[in-house]
């Protein structure tokens, strides 16, 4: 009991020596010390951190030197700067973050009308929210900015087949995979055009392609055992006739 009467009596002169202590204060009179200062200064320095952190947080991103280089390579562009934008708005569109990937597609078109990956990635956002007319268009534009890009027919010959136009949507994914051989989902959406034409023969060459170079992927087995069944199918009935 002692204890506690002792403890609290020590609590309270220090509370007042703390009270009457002295500030310095060069540009005025002596300012007395208040105890309930160290909240108000403990508020202001709270503050202050969180305008920090907001406008930390509205900065952009260091990128290594490295990085950017790869990029232009990736992008195929001169410009490290607009490589940049390039990879952050893949880095979004990856992880599904379609707006930021977006208004960055449209950063790097203000700064080159000319720049096929960035009217690319507007038409592949397109395409994720189902805006299918808008991705056309936009993939179209990337063509003739620059026709050496493999992904831009990938696209276009999704496009196709969603609307069921399955000539045109071989010809796209034909140029596709022209470009890209090693691309597995490439040959594999190329094997479902033929699929849906009846060219069992080149379905099954182009999803055991795809199958060889995605050996996880359990769907390419799949259709490529199917478009094989088929094939041997087609054979036999041609056979008999």
């Amino acid at each position: 009991m002692y204890e506690i009467i002792i403890i609290v009596c020590l609590a309270a002169a220090l509370f007042l020596l703390l009270r009457h202590f002295p500030e310095t204060n060069p540009d005025g009179p002596k300012k007395k010390f208040r105890f309930w200062d160290l909240f108000r200064k403990r508020r202001k320095l709270i503050a202050l951190s969180e305008i920090e952190e907001a406008v930390l947080g509205k900065s952009e991103p260091m990128i290594a030197p490295v990085e950017i280089e790869n990029a232009q390579k990736a992008f195929a562009e001169s410009d490290p700067e607009l490589a940049g934008i390039l990879m952050q708005a893949t880095d979004a569109y990856n992880n599904n973050d379609l707006r930021v990937a977006e208004e960055l597609a449209i950063d790097a078109l203000n700064r080159s009308k000319r720049c096929a990956s960035a009217y690319l990635m507007v038409g592949k956002v397109a395409f994720s929210r189902g805006n299918f007319e808008e991705a056309k268009e936009s993939l179209k534009a990337s063509l003739k900015c620059n026709h050496e890009i493999g992904e831009t027919y990938f696209w276009l010959g999704r496009i196709e087949l969603k609307n069921e136009n399955y000539t045109g949507a071989i010809e796209y994914l034909q140029s596709a995979v022209g470009l890209g051989r090693t691309q597995p989902e490439w040959l594999a959406q190329l094997g479902e055009a033929y699929l849906e034409v009846r060219q069992f023969a080149k379905a099954s060459k182009a999803l055991k392609r795809a199958a060889s170079l995605d050996i996880d992927n359990k769907d390419y087995k799949e259709l490529a055992n199917m478009a094989e069944e088929k094939m041997r199918s087609h054979a036999n009935v041609a056979r008999m006739k």
